[in-house]
Order: C-alpha cells, then sequence, then structure tokens
C-alpha cells in the first residue's frame, strides 16, 4: 500500500489529476482510446475474419495485423499505468480494476494462442480449424467484457 499512496501522491500523479491543462488528462486519456482502437480494432478485423466473415480477405496479410496490435498493447501500458498512477488507491485496488486487468491479461494470451494456432511457422499458409475459431470468439468476447469494465470505472467509483 505504501508504493501506491507514494504513487499517488507524486508531482506527476497531482499534476495529471489536477491540471486544467489539455496536455493532461485529457490527452492521456485520448492516448489510451487511440491504443485501445489500434488493439482491439485489428483483434477484431483477424477474430471476424476467422470466423468467416470477410473470405474474400486473404488470411496470410491479417499476419501484419499483430504488429499493429502490439503498438496499441503498448499505447496502452504506458497511458494505463498514468491513468492508474492519479488514484492508485481507490479505484486501482477494486475488483472491478483488478478483473480488468485479468481480462486484459486473457485477451493478450488469446491473441498469442491465435497467432502460433493460425499462422504457426508459416504465416504465408495460415490455417483456420475449431481451435482457431474458438478462439476467436473467446478473443471477441474478452475484449468486450475488458472495455465494459474499464468504461464500468468511470461510473462506478466516481469521485
Amino acid at each position: 500500500m505504501e508504493l501506491l499512496v507514494s504513487l499517488e501522491s507524486s508531482g506527476f500523479s497531482t499534476w495529471l489529476r489536477e491540471s486544467n491543462s489539455i496536455w493532461g488528462y485529457p490527452t492521456v486519456l485520448t492516448l489510451h482510446t487511440v491504443g485501445l482502437a489500434l488493439l482491439v480494432g485489428a483483434n477484431t478485423v483477424l477474430d471476424l475474419r476467422l470466423l468467416g466473415f470477410g473470405r474474400r480477405l486473404p488470411l496470410a496479410e491479417l499476419a501484419q495485423a499483430f504488429r499493429i496490435m502490439w503498438i496499441g498493447f503498448w499505447i496502452n501500458a504506458v497511458t494505463g499505468a498514468m491513468l492508474f498512477a492519479p488514484d492508485a488507491t481507490t479505484r486501482g485496488t477494486t475488483p472491478l480494476f483488478q478483473g480488468k486487468l485479468l481480462l486484459v491479461a486473457c485477451g493478450v494470451i488469446v491473441i498469442l494462442l491465435i497467432r502460433r494456432q493460425v499462422f504457426g511457422d508459416t504465416p504465408d499458409r495460415p490455417r483456420i480449424g475449431g481451435a482457431a475459431k474458438l478462439l476467436a470468439a473467446t478473443s471477441l468476447v474478452v475484449w468486450i467484457a475488458a472495455i465494459t469494465a474499464g468504461r464500468l470505472m468511470a461510473y462506478v467509483y466516481a469521485s
């Protein structure tokens, strides 16, 4: 708890929480949303293709979507830590926040499993089987749940 208290009382956290600057909280939240769009947007395109939508879209070309997903993930990891810091001892210790982090971890694991299952060692010859379709459906559910948990935090624990 000491670590959370010191994080929350740091100069950066105070500035982010109390600043009226457009470069404070609004910018960090916007970047978090952009990262989410990159991560979940690219992931959704791949998941829907694996589930049979957009069959004219070459699956091998979607192997490049992983690069976009990882860019989005790292943007969200950095901005998420920045958003966590100002309220580390309150919102950050709630079951809803912990559940959101668990869902994000599950989402990342599913992304890794899809990459291995569909593209394996030969990204130019992807294969879609029952396991890939199950992973794609799981991925959609997990990311919807993670986004929902994140949005609920703004209302359930509003100051």
